[in-house]
């Protein structure tokens, strides 16, 4: 016998000696007597996560969080937590339900979403070829599962061994495939692995392109390896099963060691061959270089000659012009001052004939005998005295 303290938010079974059990919730506290006191474990769930109920008859519940509920086993087989599955962007996921007439129903689950699934339901597994982590040109069977299914575009590389050409040369061809999602539903219907269904049909396209090729004509078609055109079966299948191939990458091949060593040596020979040829081009560009700057130098200097010569001819012109006209400037100034020292003279010529005019009226006025005057004004002094002497006189 003995007193129990069950605190607030707690809860507990009691059982007594026949095995019978009771519920009691806290706070209280109880008196036992031939009885026994299990304490319940509180399970709780956040908002990412739901609680998975079983109850005793078997019949199954989940309840989403945020929640939480005491494990009763006087109801309950078991309560356990799980995760809500977070489906991202550009994902989603395949959910399968039994419903009451045994049949299953299918709908899918676009992302982002919090997705809680019903007792009855359960997701699609898929189980894909995946890259090896040690080689990813290599596809591992069922190598990749999961359950959220990408509907993004995406890639993988893929190595086909042993391609044999017309002259029995083995190679290796490298590829890159780019593919996108297009029908989930056709693509569930129509396949379990579309990775091992796309590389297949690579692989039936590249042996038929390369097998009707020898090894020298196969090195001169290598870029129809990365046109869509080669490769009609994989174009052809990805339809089927709802997927679109969008590029496919040739990313070069693997030969036979001795075949290889052969081939490195070759490309070296051509590349030497290659490179001799550029030097001697880059030799001959530079000798067209230098002649050509030489050739635009000499030009120029003759250039700057004539200019200078054309320069120096129309300085000497303008000196010229600018004598002649300083000739004539000077010559006309002369003949301005010509004219006026004639003009001058003439005036002052003019005002002594008017001044000799007056002073012979002004005589003539006081009765003074003007023939007279003007004679003996006029008249010279005699130097010389001239005899005129008679022929006939001489004679008698």
């Amino acid at each position: 016998m003995k007193y129990k303290t069950i605190q607030e938010g707690e809860q507990a079974v009691v059982y007594n000696l026949h095995g019978e059990g009771r519920l009691v919730e806290g706070p209280c506290r109880i008196f036992l007597f031939r009885e026994r006191l299990h304490m319940l474990k509180l399970h709780t769930a956040n908002q990412y996560e739901y609680l998975k109920l079983k109850d005793k008859d078997g019949y199954v519940t989940h309840k989403r969080g945020p929640c939480s509920l005491f494990f009763n086993p006087l109801s309950y087989e078991e309560i356990s937590l799980h995760k809500a599955i977070q489906i991202d962007a550009n994902h989603l996921i395949v959910v399968y339900k039994r419903v009451k007439d045994g049949s299953v129903q299918r709908r899918i689950v676009q992302g982002p979403n919090l997705f809680v699934p019903e007792p009855e339901e359960w997701l699609h597994e898929f189980r894909w070829h995946g890259s090896d982590p040690e080689n990813k040109a290599r596809m591992i069977p069922s190598h990749n599962v999961f359950t959220q299914l990408a509907v993004i575009p995406d890639q993988f590389y893929y190595n086909v061994h042993e391609v044999r050409t017309t002259d029995d040369t083995m190679i290796t061809i490298k590829l890159m495939l780019f593919y996108t999602l297009r029908d989930v539903v056709l693509m569930l219907d129509t396949t379990h692995d579309p990775i091992a269904d796309m590389i297949n049909a690579l692989c039936a396209d590249v042996i038929s392109f390369i097998s009707r090729l020898s090894y020298d004509e196969f090195l001169k078609v290598t870029h129809k390896l990365s046109e869509l055109e080669s490769y009609s079966q994989l174009m052809q299948r990805a339809e089927r099963i709802g997927y679109q191939v969008q590029k496919v990458v040739f990313r070069g091949y693997h030969a036979s060691e001795q075949l290889q060593a052969m081939q490195n040596s070759a490309i070296e020979s051509r590349t030497q061959l290659r490179l001799n040829a550029e030097i001697e081009d880059q030799k001959q560009k530079l000798a067209d270089f230098k002649f050509a700057k030489e050739q635009a130098r000499t030009k120029l200097k003759q250039e700057m000659e004539k200019s200078k010569q054309e320069h120096q001819q129309k300085l000497d012109q303008m000196r010229k012009q600018h004598s002649l006209e300083l000739q004539e400037l000077t010559h006309a100034q002369k003949l301005q001052l010509q004219e006026m020292v004639n003009k001058i003279r003439l005036e002052h010529e003019a005002a002594e004939d008017n001044h000799s005019i007056k002073y012979l009226e002004n005589l003539k006025s006081v009765s003074v005998n003007l023939t007279k005057y003007l004679s003996l004004q006029n008249a010279s002094n005699v130097n010389e005295e001239v005899v005129v002497v008679s022929q006939n006189k001489r004679s008698s």
